[in-house]
């Protein structure tokens, strides 16, 4: 009384829908791929493709200078809380990306894998052995020339630590 091929029709009718259903939907989003959106003519992609390859042979060529150049490069920084005072790390990542650096992280300062907050004075750290980015830093935030580390580290992620300790309020009023 059961009919099993009825069941096992409906079964193949979904399957061949979904099969359907994906090969339209790949066809549709092959079109927009391979010729882009309404509206922007396939012309408007060459011409723009065009001028960009043609600024940038006509671009003439600049010397190389030897000397450090601070926006040549984005020197990357992290700062570390030695202070304690909450969200002043935040405070000194505005202060620099307000100058046009790029801080990429900031966290608690920590010696030995323990959180450490008795930093008296704010100090900068050369991670990589070019000490002009860590100058370049300390005097963006007014920090003495004297605060500054060397610690060359072969494995560092960063370029230079700025460790913001309790006389974090100096800088942060300039």
């Amino acid at each position: 009384m059961y009919h099993t091929q009825s069941t096992s029709g409906k079964k193949w009718k979904k399957i061949i829908y979904g099969f359907l259903t994906i090969i339209i939907l790949g066809s549709i989003s092959y079109y927009f791929y391979q010729w882009g959106l309404p509206g922007k003519s396939q012309t408007d992609k060459t011409s723009s493709s065009r001028e960009t390859r043609e600024a940038v042979i006509d671009t003439p060529e600049t010397p190389v200078e030897e000397s450090f150049a601070p926006l040549e490069h984005k020197i990357q920084i992290e700062i570390l809380n030695g202070c304690g005072v909450n969200g002043v790390a935040k405070i000194f990542q505005s202060l620099l990306r307000d100058q046009g650096f790029d801080v990429v992280n900031t966290e608690n300062y920590t010696v030995n894998g323990k959180l450490f907050w008795q930093v008296e004075e704010s100090f900068v750290i050369d991670q990589i052995g070019v000490t002009e980015y860590a100058k370049t830093i300390a005097k963006a935030l007014g920090i003495p020339a004297d605060n500054i580390e060397n610690r060359e580290n072969p494995g560092a992620i960063y370029e230079v630590s700025v460790v913001i300790g309790k006389d974090y309020k100096k800088y942060v009023t300039q």
